[in-house]
């Protein structure tokens, strides 16, 4: 059997080792990076150690069978601890290859080959199996047929709050704040801009603190959240048990709402935090999002996910501690509004103008370099951009691909095959990632992830 896995973040080393565990002697499996980088992906691309995970050692597993497998690891490498700590984004790319390279060396009758190139288009044989036409590194072009393909394709860069922020010179406005040069040459006393004040704002402020920057920073959003913390003992007590109203019987987001707050009305009376709350909720969350129809689940996005998101998605407590002390200085300031105008100074710098959140004059703020850090982001309403992602632009012009109305990701059955745009699974194409969160909503971190791609592999190598 040969499959193909086009990307190596997170998702694609989960599927490879799960299928190479599942795949019988004298299988193919091929991986497909552009960036040659594998085990890595946006989310453990970085080399910088003050980029911590967001979710503790203990729940990090690549393996849902053995949820010691990331500890153990780090035992190896005298890094070991009561499974509290929050670790590297680096390091944890370091485990994923790791991992990777164990899987293949404990199922040596399986070949592994890692190809770089990008995949540009995908086409079903009349035999069956799927046509893979790619770009390598050198610019040739090559075609591989193979009987099952996995899109294990993470998030897209995050889009420009305004068209004229694209139009600023190079180096003064960093869309993509994770590249290699988004900090160089910038004078340490400059003032910097950050579009957005989620944990992509924590993470350069992260970076522009170990710079030594002591510049004014400015993080602009429409609502001014910024990231919540998790507590330094993050291993929640156990048996925090959820009202069924909730968990079973509710059907609108109305009664959900309702329901969710009442659950944080009584943890508070009993002494107990929000956050247990949050965590009971999680294994119920796909199940409550699936009841919503899609007028509730617009509702949910218009009104209520940054809220969610700030929440649900917390910071490790020492990276809370630097953000913390950036706002006492000072050195911080947070604004909730809407960006309205851009406008290129002598000098090399720009005047950002905004109208404050819930009225006011607008106010304005002139930065040397403005990083955007408002998150990545999935499809739209209307599907995939060419430009964005060649080759699901192409998959959706060939009507092999349901894309969420919403713009929140794609359609698939339960063995994860992507329904086409008739909604019919087809046999051998997978998809692996946070896409799925069109129909599960909770798909962006390891714990779901790591299960997702257990269930793949099942469905890939069934008879």
């Amino acid at each position: 059997m040969k499959v193909a896995i086009i990307g190596t973040g997170f998702s694609g080393v989960a599927a490879a080792c799960q299928l190479l565990a599942r795949l019988p002697a004298g299988s193919e499996l091929y991986l497909f990076n552009a960036s040659g980088s594998m085990a890595r992906g946006l989310a453990y691309g970085t080399q910088s150690d003050e980029h911590q995970l967001n979710v503790p050692a203990a729940r990090m597993s690549l393996y849902p069978q053995d949820p010691g497998h990331f500890q153990r690891w780090l035992q190896t490498q005298s890094l070991a601890g009561d499974g509290h700590e929050f670790v590297s984004r680096r390091l944890y790319g370091v485990y994923l290859q790791a991992s990777l390279q164990a899987a293949q060396a404990e199922h040596p009758g399986v070949t592994v080959h890692s190809v770089v190139a990008a995949v540009q288009e995908l086409e079903t044989q009349s035999s069956g199996a799927e046509r893979l036409r790619y770009t390598c590194a050198d610019g040739s072009s090559a075609t591989l047929d193979v009987d099952a393909v996995v899109l294990a394709l993470g998030h897209f860069a995050p889009r420009a709050a305004l068209p004229a922020l694209q139009q600023l010179p190079a180096g003064l406005y960093i869309n993509d704040p994770w590249q290699a040069s988004a900090l160089d040459e910038l004078d340490a006393e400059a003032p910097v801009a950050l579009i957005g004040s989620g944990l992509t704002m924590l993470d350069m402020l992260l970076s522009l603190r170990r710079r030594g920057h002591r510049g004014p920073l400015l993080a602009l959003s429409r609502r001014g959240l910024q990231p919540l913390g998790h507590r330094a003992n993050e291993l929640p007590p156990p048996n925090w048990q959820l009202d069924h109203a909730l968990t079973r019987e509710a059907q609108t987001l109305r009664q959900m709402t309702r329901l969710f707050r009442a659950e944080l009305r009584r943890a508070a009376a009993l002494g107990r935090d929000w956050r247990d709350v949050l965590g009971a909720f999680r294994a119920h969350t796909a199940s409550c999002w699936s009841r919503l129809d899609l007028s509730d689940r617009a509702r949910f996005l218009r009104h209520l996910q940054a809220l969610w998101d700030v929440h649900r998605h917390r910071a490790a407590p020492s990276a809370i501690a630097v953000l913390e002390a950036a706002r006492a200085s000072g050195q911080l300031c947070a604004v909730a509004g809407r960006l309205q105008l851009v406008e290129l100074l002598d000098g090399g710098r720009a005047r950002l103008s905004w109208r404050p959140r819930g009225g006011g004059e607008a106010r304005s703020f002139e930065a040397a370099r403005i990083l955007n850090c408002s998150g990545p982001t999935a499809g739209s309403a209307s599907g995939f951009a060419a430009e964005r992602s060649p080759l699901l632009a192409a998959l959706q012009q060939q009507g092999r691909l349901q894309p969420c109305p919403l713009g929140l990701g794609l359609h698939t059955d339960a063995g994860l095959r992507l329904l086409d745009a008739q909604g019919r699974p087809q046999a051998g194409l997978f998809y692996l990632g946070p896409l799925l969160k069109a129909q599960h909503w909770e798909a962006t971190a390891v714990p779901e992830l790591r299960v997702f791609a257990e269930r793949l592999a099942q469905a890939c190598t069934a008879p």
